[in-house]
């Protein structure tokens, strides 16, 4: 079993905050979706606003399900045949990169999700 830690309030905001500095400067490039889920969690538990909240909403299964669909309309196909093309011929344009790297995110997300379910 994990020991257990205990940490203020205040000193758990800090550290949150601290990493909301990571988000900013890193994001998207360094971005890890586990981390992403856990931070959204405390974020939500501390009343505090990811760095991403106007962007990825309130980081629920439904609104990356949303995403997803999103640029399922867009682009008239699965996210996978979307994914697929565009890994295979490279991206035509910045949109195309920017819906890869949202899809990509997405799914990594839910399954972040499903697995902390577990």
């Amino acid at each position: 079993m994990p020991e257990m830690v205990t940490l203020s309030k205040e000193d758990l905001v800090r550290v949150l905050k601290y990493a909301f500095a990571h988000c900013e400067c890193k994001c998207p490039a360094e971005r890890d979706p586990e981390t992403c889920v856990v931070l959204a969690e405390l974020s939500k538990l501390l009343g505090l606003k990811l760095p991403c909240q106007d962007e990825f909403g309130d980081f629920t299964e439904e609104s990356f399900t949303e995403l997803i669909r999103e640029i399922e309309r867009r682009r008239g196909k699965s996210i996978d045949e979307f994914l697929s093309e565009v890994r295979e011929a490279g991206p035509k344009c910045l949109q195309d990169q920017i819906d890869e790297m949202d899809a990509t995110f997405a799914l990594e997300v839910l399954r972040a999700m499903r697995r902390r379910k577990r």
